[in-house]
């Protein structure tokens, strides 16, 4: 569990360009402190998931939906592969990938 919280924080430290070093500085944490986190050596308590989410503009929900949902909200292996690759890209990045779909599927359907 801690290692998943731990991939989400990087992801939103990673789309909003921030550094292991700025993350630490922002959030009074050390730059170990937010390794360790990351890769899910370390827990943390709430109030620290808290601030991170803060600092990062993500919500709670987003840290811990996956971890606290009994099923995952895609079954398809395939999905969940191409999910867990949009995750790490930034917004423009993710609407490339949109656009190229739906050119893909509309290309198909003729």
């Amino acid at each position: 569990m801690d290692a998943f919280i731990g991939k989400r924080i990087c992801q939103a430290r990673k789309a909003k360009s921030l550094t292991q070093e700025d993350l630490a500085e922002l959030s009074g944490l050390s730059v170990s402190a937010i390794s360790r986190i990351e890769t899910g050596r370390n827990s943390t308590s709430l109030k620290t998931l808290s601030h991170l989410c803060d600092i990062l503009d993500v919500s709670l929900n987003y840290l811990l939906y996956d971890v606290l949902t009994e099923q995952p909200a895609v079954q398809n292996p395939v999905a969940v592969d191409i999910l867990a690759l949009l995750e790490e890209m930034d917004e423009n990045q993710q609407q490339f990938v949109l656009d190229f779909v739906k050119l893909f599927v509309n290309s198909r359907l003729k």
